[in-house]
């Protein structure tokens, strides 16, 4: 298929627009990606201020994310929109766009990367679009991450339209249901149909408005059972009434909402297991470990917020279960002064949370005694699945009702055992590497002996394909943005020369995809203003380390220590970027005359450092210091804070109306920033990733470009600047930043939504035959029993 170019620009800027992008500059890779494109077209502009306004070329650049270089044209990937890209072929001398596929143009790609691949070389395809042939699809990209109202309606729509099918299919999925082995909501030897449902429940309804006994539960229960209705309909007669109303709107006239708030209200989990086997997962001593960051603050903040929340949802049912949550990862016996070599630990401030580890153990049987790279651990999985179901059964007395995967090697596991027990499964990425390492997929072999990125992608496509629901953090991590592809979207066609070659590898518009949003604990982070709550021991001890002491963890001295400071806290890792914003603070001179920086980061000798990169980041950051003088101007903390102690952090440097920054190059969501927002200290973040959907840029926070340093301390600057002349401005953002983190994003909202996604997608689960996914799930068994474990016990 051919377009004229005249399509997408003006007739007067076709030949500029040539001329520049035949003009990009060319790199070893010959492909040009997004960012560079951008910027190369502002320098192009500003080198020719004669040429016409171009602005429908930069509309059409804005869109397009990669432009291959080849001898006598241009390959460019244009996304027309949000989870769709389109693939031209340019000459020089022509003003028409040949249309080219996705497996041509991946071939191309394949051989820029490696000109040696034997001419045409086959590899494995994978191609997962021929699976999706069952339940709806979503049509508006913009609806992707919101899977469960789109479930909703499909599903409503079909009680509507089948109404005899879905009647009888809700009757058979109310009257199975169980919990803790207790029979709920029906008698099926009372009420043996549909139809008789709908007599009984008229029944049952006419009871409750009529009945004088409200406040005696036993008589109300006793006369339901009597009429076929047991335990978990409600804990009073109000709720009982409100949920027999609804299930008789979804029989006589469904819709989305109506559906969904039943099924939010039938008491379907009580047992949950979040799996996190790589890293050093504890309570304490852990954080600033290789592979253990904010992860592990998220799965306990979510497991502690989630048992509060079942709690409720099972007391509002009228049930007396107390829910349970397991964590269950890996058993480290080299714990190294953390409680991971313990084989069960309860959570503290909880009833009945407990973190769950079992060993790693290789072909032999042998228990793997140290910590390993969560690049390296994908040989021990499979056996770890085996294990760690017998010791999720044996802790739980059966089945859990759902797995949460967190990570690749999670999702992994879930797969595996919900494949197994047959159980609901929900993924959380986290982070997908893919996105992560530039180049990854296309020059995988480069990566491969220290990433083992072959191995990893492919857990991730099994995993995603076979998910029940897929929570991100931001929409973003889905589909991307206007201008840039988003995590997952990545996953949907890409190539590993001379090992396989991926045409369609997930199904974005699959109602499976909903953002939920994390929080963080109020207890930890909470506003700096709450004097009452702080502890002056405290504080007092951590503004010692932050500012004064000089120890073989603190480096750098402040010749003026009340300037204000600019604040970061991450692992040393390249793609969180702290040398890069140590490099920019370097480089301008009025921004370090201005505040001062300090950072929190793993450790400031490299001696005392067991990763690779860790140590390379380390070594890059004392040249950097270095080389700029920035003695007298810089503390970098190589201790490992506790999360109490990180709060209080935040909330001293906003006692000193300082910021905090987040410079990564990538960030899938950013915790960090939540917490500095709680705190109360203004945020300056990273524009690429999940920053963009939690801050507002200019309102409740900024949005930077850490790879435009200049821009970035520009920035800081003025927002310093500003507040030296008005220090109300500091007081705006600071205000501003902790209303949007209270109002969006808390862990009660968080446990809200994954409960009824649950519901939701458990009756979604049971009501499709199992005819309908089975030929996903088979090619996903196939593609790890073939692909996944025959490289993944090469790894050494």
């Amino acid at each position: 298929m051919t377009k004229p170019l005249a399509n997408f620009i003006e007739d007067e800027e076709i030949a500029p627009f040539l001329r520049f992008i035949f003009a990009l500059p060319d790199n070893d890779s010959h492909i040009s990606l997004h960012n560079d494109i951008k910027l190369a077209f502002q320098d192009f502009m500003a080198c020719n201020p004669n040429l016409p306004r171009m602005s429908s070329s930069k509309r059409f650049i804005q869109k397009v994310q990669e432009i291959l270089h080849l001898e006598d044209r241009r390959v460019v990937l244009y996304r027309h929109r949000r989870a769709s890209s389109r693939v031209y072929e340019v000459k020089e001398t022509s003003s028409m766009l040949v249309r080219l596929s996705i497996k041509d143009f991946l071939g191309i790609k394949e051989r820029l990367a490696n000109p040696d691949l034997p001419l045409g070389q086959r590899t494995m395809e994978i191609n997962m679009a021929p699976f999706y042939d069952y339940g709806p699809d979503l049509k508006d990209p913009g609806t992707i991450g919101n899977g469960i109202r789109h479930l909703n309606r499909y599903m409503s729509a079909n009680v509507f339209h089948q109404r005899q099918k879905w009647n009888n299919t809700l009757f058979e999925f109310l009257k199975l249901h169980q919990l803790h082995g207790e029979q709920l909501l029906l008698d099926g030897e009372k009420i043996k149909t549909a139809e008789e449902l709908e007599s009984c429940l008229e029944d049952a309804v006419d009871f409750l408005e009529r009945c004088d006994c409200q406040e005696d539960l036993k008589r109300l229960k006793n006369k339901l059972k009597h009429l076929g209705f047991l335990s978990g309909w409600g804990n009073n007669q109000a709720r009982m009434l409100e949920t027999m109303n609804l299930l008789q709107d979804i029989i006589e006239q469904p819709n989305e909402d109506t559906l969904e708030e039943f099924l939010s209200r039938v008491p379907m989990v009580s047992k949950v297991v979040l799996l996190s086997p790589h890293g050093w997962f504890g309570q304490e001593n852990v954080l600033g470990r290789p592979d253990t960051g904010g992860q592990v603050v998220y799965i306990l903040d979510q497991a502690k917020a989630l048992e509060q929340y079942l709690a409720k949802d099972l007391r509002l049912a009228g049930l007396d279960i107390k829910p349970k949550v397991l964590i269950a990862t890996r058993l480290i016996p080299e714990a190294d002064g953390t409680s991971c070599d313990q084989r069960l630990e309860k959570v503290k401030n909880t009833q009945n949370v407990y973190i769950l580890r079992t060993p790693f153990r290789d072909l032999e049987g042998n228990i793997i005694p140290h910590w390993i790279s969560r690049f390296r651990i994908w040989p021990y999985l499979d056996q770890y699945s085996v294990d760690v179901e017998k010791d999720i059964v044996e802790e739980l007395g059966g089945r859990p009702d759902l797995f949460v995967g967190n990570y690749s090697d999670g999702n992994l596991v879930a797969t595996n055992l919900s494949k197994n027990l047959g159980v609901i499964q929900c993924n959380i990425a986290h982070a997908l590497e893919k996105s992560k390492y530039l180049f990854s997929d296309l020059y995988w072999d480069k990566f491969e002996d220290e990433y083992n990125f072959s191995v990893q992608i492919m857990a991730d496509l099994i995993s995603m394909n076979h998910a029940n629901f897929i929570i991100t953090s931001t929409g973003q991590e889905i589909t991307g943005t206007d201008t840039s592809i988003g995590q997952y979207e990545s996953y949907q066609f890409f190539s590993m020369p001379g090992l396989l070659q991926v045409i369609n590898g997930i199904d974005l518009f699959h109602p499976r995809f909903n953002v939920i949003p994390p929080g963080v604990s109020t207890q930890t982070y909470f506003p700096y203003t709450q004097k009452k709550k702080r502890d002056k021991a405290d504080t007092d001890r951590l503004k010692r380390i932050m500012f004064e002491i000089n120890d073989e963890e603190c480096f750098g001295e402040l010749y003026d220590p009340e300037k204000p400071p600019i604040f970061s806290i991450a692992r040393l890792d390249r793609i969180k970027n702290l040398t890069g914003l140590v490099e920019a603070y370097g480089q301008d001179a009025n921004l370090r005359e201005r505040a001062n920086l300090i950072l929190v980061a793993s450790s400031i000798d490299i001696e005392k450092s067991t990763d690779s990169e860790e140590r390379d980041e380390i070594r890059k950051m004392h040249a950097i210091i270095e080389l700029y003088n920035l003695y007298g101007s810089i503390r970098w903390i190589g201790k490992r804070l506790s999360k109490s102690d990180t709060g209080e952090v935040y909330r001293i440097m906003a006692d000193r109306a300082g910021i905090f920054v987040q410079p990564a190059l990538f960030e899938a969501f950013g915790l960090t920033i939540l917490e500095a927002m709680h705190s109360g200290l203004p945020v300056f973040a990273t524009e690429f990733g999940g920053p963009q959907e939690i801050i507002i840029d200019g309102e409740s926070g900024f949005l930077i470009n850490p790879t435009d340093p200049a821009a970035m301390t520009s920035k800081i600057f003025d927002f310093f600047s500003l507040a030296e002349e008005d220090p109300k401005h500091w007081r705006k953002f600071s205000k501003s930043g902790m209303q949007r983190a209270q109002k969006y994003f808390t862990w009660e909202l968080y446990c809200r939504r994954l409960t009824r996604l649950t519901k939701v997608y458990g009756f979604w689960r049971y009501s499709i035959s199992d005819k309908a996914k089975y030929r996903l799930g088979q090619y996903c068994h196939l593609m790890y029993h073939l692909f996944f474990k025959h490289r993944a016990f090469k790894i050494e």
